[in-house]
């Protein structure tokens, strides 16, 4: 049973009206045929000034001329016309929209006019899709307001998929693969004026039809809207798909800070589906592969896979892609290798991957018998067989494919894991599909395509929701940090940023900033040798590449030497004083013990507060080795984060090394994260390294830079919804 929803007009209308509708074809034309096509059971209406019908459709002058007012809307007129229409239809009370045609925002700064025209005619009364798209069909209500021919699609009202995808080519071919189980919704969104695809998935989870969401987007408006509709999926243990392109580097703003290189544009997003669960693939054929396990009554419950086949190249090719696509070759147990070895040959050796060996092609019996063995084993998780399927130009029934996949079928009828076939190729018989599905068999074409989809679908899920982050010691933190960088804009000097992060829980080394040489003097009878000085002035984002650094001082003689040429070498290059015509300053720090040295670093943008936890030190951009975390986030999220680093092996101990105090990284991170959240002026921040000591004695600031975006305004000026402009 489905709620009610205000787009239940679009996806299930009882009366729709085609604007635009000709007897010569077009988008109109094609649109009253689909809605025939799925047995659209209500009020069809064609409008049109020149016709009395349309496709045998009753054609009206104008949409106030109809004998109702619509549920929904199909627009297939040119684009000057459109705002225009849009604003009759609003104006009536029409319930929704959709508006194929091109030439909006997409084209040129005319288009971009029609469009704003669009969006304030629709004026938040008038749900709509597109413009520049294909349409909404919704097979489940009926009803396929899309604009091309229709007949490839494997659709049904009880359908399990729903698919929404801003490019119209992209849906288009996801769902002409024909590999795709049953598709109860398909979106294409077009340019999202008004409806985008979180509009799309909120309304799919209405439907507890629905058991796998795929999404193919740009990049999305509102992240926080995303992560709180996939948190409800993830509740309602619906598995979200998503294709997100744009994942290179091109185009990247310059940044000050080593965040900025480690954590690209689509670094938000990755993190933001990592920490909800969202799988995320990088194809078209991954999508389908991993949409179609997922749709399957039963999931992976990991990613070991028992694999045979009646090839030895075949298994070979799968044992060179298993490791690299993350699946497991899973150990058989003794119980699975006897009931092997019964099928087989005596000649044959059993393992796994299993080569049934060419005496057993087309052989229901071992191929049923293969597969109950496989999947009765603890350690497997999901079965799988690989075999050269025969592809378009080859007859389904005269090459045994219809006997192994009815053996491999019988046996996934009383399994609890799910039975796949891996094809070598992609061009795959057109009547394949069909037959391993009557038969309970999880087609997937492609090796790697299917050995990752696998992978994703047996990977760990995350907790949807952070556990709740440590309260901020300081209740006045924001107030103090806006104090002490008010009015200012650029890099801080390393020990204002030390101060920023002492208020939100991460600790730096005892110090102070010295005048001159005499003041140093006294900071480090104070707080002990060794000591190590560096140059303290506003802009000088990284001061060892100026030779404004200087470690390991063990006396007054060492510290006055390395005062004074600090000092010169920051004048050298420019670096000037806070005070302006006052002398450079040196920050006079206690140096570290022993540790692991780390990056902790963030940034704010457009898609929130992320943070970026990583090796640290001089290996911060040689290894790359570095996760993000998307605010809000708790302790078991950056713990997750450092067990994908290579870092992370050798803060649980590593040859003799001491494990690392991951709960005061933890903390340290979560310090960023709400440091950032709280302070939307600070466009980056990186605290590298961050040396995390031995277990139980916390972590310590070594370096920290803090780049501000715009000048910091008090705190009377914010109210505290959302984030400033």
């Amino acid at each position: 049973m489905m709620a009610a929803h205000r787009l239940d007009r679009l996806f299930r209308p009882a009366s729709v009206a085609v604007v635009g509708a000709s007897p010569k074809g077009g988008y109109g034309l094609r649109t009253l045929w689909n809605m025939r096509s799925v047995g659209f059971g209500g009020r069809l209406y064609a409008v049109h000034p020149k016709h009395a019908e349309v496709g045998g459709v009753r054609a009206y002058p104008s949409l106030s001329d109809l004998p109702e007012v619509p549920d929904a809307v199909a627009a297939a007129i040119p684009a000057p016309g459109v705002p225009g229409l849009v604003e009759e239809a609003a104006r009536l009370g029409a319930g929704s929209m959709v508006v194929y045609g091109s030439g909006f925002a997409e084209r040129d700064a005319e288009g971009r006019r029609l469009q704003d025209r669009i969006v304030a005619a629709a004026g938040g009364r008038l749900p709509l899709i597109g413009p520049n798209c294909l349409g909404v069909a919704s097979f489940r209500g009926r009803a396929a307001l899309w604009g091309i021919e229709m007949p490839y699609l494997h659709a049904e009202d009880e359908g399990v998929v729903a698919l929404a995808a801003q490019s119209g080519n992209m849906a288009l071919t996801t769902m002409l693969s024909g590999r795709l189980p049953a598709v109860a919704y398909g979106v294409s969104a077009g340019n999202q004026a008004v409806l985008d695809l979180s509009d799309c998935l909120e309304y799919f989870l209405t439907d507890p039809g629905v058991k796998v969401v795929c999404l193919v987007m740009e990049g999305l408006t509102d992240l926080a809207r995303f992560r709180a509709l996939a948190e409800r999926a993830a509740d309602r243990d619906v598995a979200v798909v998503v294709l997100k392109v744009g994942r290179s580097a091109g185009g990247e703003a310059a940044t000050i800070a080593h965040t900025g290189t480690l954590a690209g544009r689509d670094a938000s997003y990755e993190a933001l589906f990592r920490q909800t669960g969202v799988y995320r693939v990088d194809d078209l054929d991954e999508m389908v592969a991993l949409t179609s396990l997922l749709a399957a009554p039963r999931r992976p419950r990991g990613a070991a896979a028992g694999v045979f086949a009646s090839s030895g190249g075949e298994c070979g090719l799968v044992a060179d892609l298993a490791d690299a696509t993350g699946v497991r070759l899973a150990a058989l147990d003794a119980a699975a290798e006897r009931a092997l070895a019964s099928a087989l040959p005596p000649y044959m050796p059993v393992r796994n991957p299993l080569d049934l060996g060419a005496a057993a092609w087309g052989d229901q019996g071992v191929y049923r018998a293969a597969a109950r063995a496989m999947g009765r084993c603890p350690g497997v998780d999901v079965v799988a067989f690989a075999g050269d399927a025969p592809t378009h130009s080859e007859p389904l029934d005269e090459v045994g494919w219809p006997e192994m996949i009815a053996g491999a079928g019988e046996a996934a009828a009383s399994l609890d894991v799910p039975v796949v076939l891996m094809t070598t190729t992609t061009d795959l018989a057109p009547g394949l599909t069909g037959l391993a599905r009557r038969h309970g068999v999880v087609l997937l074409a492609g090796v790697r395509p299917a050995l990752r989809a696998i992978a994703l679908a047996g990977a760990p899920r995350p907790p949807a929701r952070p556990a709740a982050a440590p309260p901020v010691a300081d209740p006045q933190a924001r107030q103090r940090a806006t104090e002490l960088f008010a009015g200012r804009t650029g890099a801080l000097p390393e020990a204002d940023g030390k101060r920023l992060l002492t208020l939100y829980g991460v600790a730096s080394p005892p110090g102070e900033v010295a005048a001159d040489a005499d003041a140093a003097a006294a900071v480090a009878a104070r707080i002990g040798y060794p000591v190590v000085c560096k140059l303290d002035a506003p802009g000088v984002a990284h001061k060892s590449d100026i030779g404004g650094v200087e470690v390991g001082l063990d006396d007054e003689d060492a510290l006055r030497g390395a005062f004074h040429r600090i000092v010169q070498r920051g004048a050298a290059a420019g670096a000037s004083a806070k005070g302006g015509g006052a002398p450079l300053g040196v920050l006079v720090e206690r140096m570290a013990g022993p540790g692991t040295e780390l990056i902790v670093g963030g940034r704010n943008d457009a898609a929130g507060s992320l943070v970026v936890i990583g090796a640290g030190g001089v290996l911060t951009e040689l290894l790359g080795d570095a996760a993000g975390l998307l605010w809000p986030f708790g302790r078991d999220d950056v713990r997750a984060a450092l067990g994908r680093l290579r870092i992370g092996a050798l803060l649980g101990g590593y040859r003799g090394v001491p494990a690392g105090d991951a709960e005061a990284l933890a903390d340290a991170a979560i310090g960023v994260g709400r440091l950032l959240a709280d302070l939307p002026e600070v466009a980056e921040i990186d605290v590298n390294p961050l040396l995390c000591r031995p277990k139980g004695e916390g972590c310590l600031a070594l370096d920290a830079l803090v780049v501000l975006g715009r000048p910091a305004a008090g705190p009377c000026e914010h109210t505290g919804k959302g984030r400033p402009g």
